[in-house]
């Protein structure tokens, strides 16, 4: 008896140690999640961490804080409009501007000044030599003497700016606000209110080739889901082939064949229906085409899984019971049929807001969206912190967008 008690015992241990050290992983989601940690791990570090050190840039004033310490601390009673500060502003400005001249960052503080106010980075780099002799007790006149933009009041309101690490202009900037001298957020001037246009024509943009790819979708996804082989995978193959060609590619071909010489005006030509090539390229209709071209593939498919999965009855049975065969469809399939078009105009409208190669290249000057200018200021004009700020309103949009999407997704589930 005790034998089987103890053969009992050495069978049991196993089974009471296990708990210890498998408890962590005892569950199939904590199994499935530690299977997916690599991934999250990957996404965290090459997509989350630089993409939010990008956008953090639309707030950062930390070049001019590090470099105008002291002007900020002796700014700090003064206001923008009393005019040219005193004479402790201008000597602690020289001190700073040495101290940036030795750690070799006044070329950084210049470009940062200049991107907040125009003209500036110039009279930054002078100021490096202007600073290097000159006295404490008369700063202010030696300053202005060889200096003499430095009596903007403007410009020392960005010297006082340097108080916080932190700055809402290029937020601002972003919406076409801007601060006045007294400080109150105003809209700027209308020959430089630019990016709230751009972002609306993003929007509009994006929402219409959503709608087009939907209405395009809609009759190819019945037509793929109810062909027979070989057909089927004739036509599957063929909505495919965009997505199988470079965008550089399709947008290029577009202009070929849109121009004045292209295909389309030597056809229409030849047919005698135009006198003169008609301006096809570079237009908005140009830069919906393109856009569907590609993104209407992603649509279908999008339809098409759940339009193979509804019985095919469906619209029979319906007509059968007195519907015909719009409301049959209306009322009965294309509930059904929502879920993918929902999914599909997802993808679309997200795929869609970033677009920046066919736009660049095929749209017109008034066709230009908004991550365009994400990439001018980014790698043109280096303007990071203007660049992260129109990002973050893209990002917004997005959000947004999201958000509807999965409103509609819980109503409808709701509903079913």
């Amino acid at each position: 008896m005790n034998v089987n008690r103890t053969l009992a015992g050495l069978h049991r241990a196993p089974r009471n140690r296990r708990p210890v050290f498998w408890h962590p992983f005892s569950s199939a989601d904590a199994r499935l999640f530690a299977l997916v940690l690599p991934l999250l791990f990957f996404i965290v570090v090459t997509v989350i961490v630089p993409v939010g050190h990008f956008l953090s840039r639309a707030i950062d004033n930390s070049t001019i804080a590090e470099n105008l310490p002291r002007t900020a601390t002796s700014l700090a009673d003064w206001q923008p409009t009393d005019g040219v500060p005193d004479e402790a502003a201008f000597a602690a400005f020289a001190e700073d501007i040495r101290a940036a001249v030795a750690a070799e960052t006044l070329g950084q503080l210049a470009q940062s000044l200049n991107q907040q106010l125009t003209g500036s980075r110039n009279l930054i780099l002078k100021s490096g030599l202007a600073a290097s002799d000159v006295t404490p007790e008369n700063a202010k006149a030696e300053l202005l003497a060889k200096l003499p933009g430095l009596a903007r009041p403007e410009l020392w309101g960005l010297f006082k700016g340097a108080r916080s690490s932190f700055t809402d202009f290029y937020l601002l900037q972003s919406l076409d606000l801007e601060r006045n001298r007294q400080g109150d957020i105003v809209r700027v001037t209308p020959d430089r209110a630019i990016f709230l246009a751009a972002i609306w024509r993003t929007i509009v943009i994006s929402i219409n080739v959503t709608l087009i790819c939907a209405l395009l979708a809609l009759p190819v996804a019945h037509v793929l889901a109810s062909a027979r082989p070989p057909y089927a995978g004739i036509l599957l193959a063929l909505v495919l082939f965009p997505l199988w060609t470079s965008l550089l590619v399709r947008t290029v071909s577009w202009i070929i064949i849109l121009q004045g010489e292209g295909p389309v005006n030597a056809t229409l030509q030849f047919l005698r229906l135009i006198d003169d090539p008609l301006h096809l390229v570079y237009t908005r209709g140009s830069l919906y085409i393109a856009m569907v071209q590609v993104l209407l593939p992603l649509m279908i498919l999008s339809i098409l899984a759940v339009v193979v999965k509804l019985p095919r009855e469906l619209v029979r049975a319906a007509t059968s019971l007195g519907a015909n065969w719009w409301q049959a469809y209306w009322r009965v399939q294309l509930p059904l049929i929502a879920p993918g078009i929902v999914t599909g105009a997802g993808i679309v409208f997200v795929f869609a807001l970033g677009y920046y190669i066919t736009p660049a290249l095929i749209g017109g000057p008034q066709d230009q969206m908004l991550s365009s200018y994400v990439a001018l200021y980014t790698n043109k004009t280096l303007n990071w912190g203007l660049a992260a700020a129109l990002a973050l309103q893209l990002l917004l949009v997005l959000v947004v967008a999201m958000l509807g999407w999965a409103s509609f997704q819980k109503l409808s589930k709701r509903g079913g």
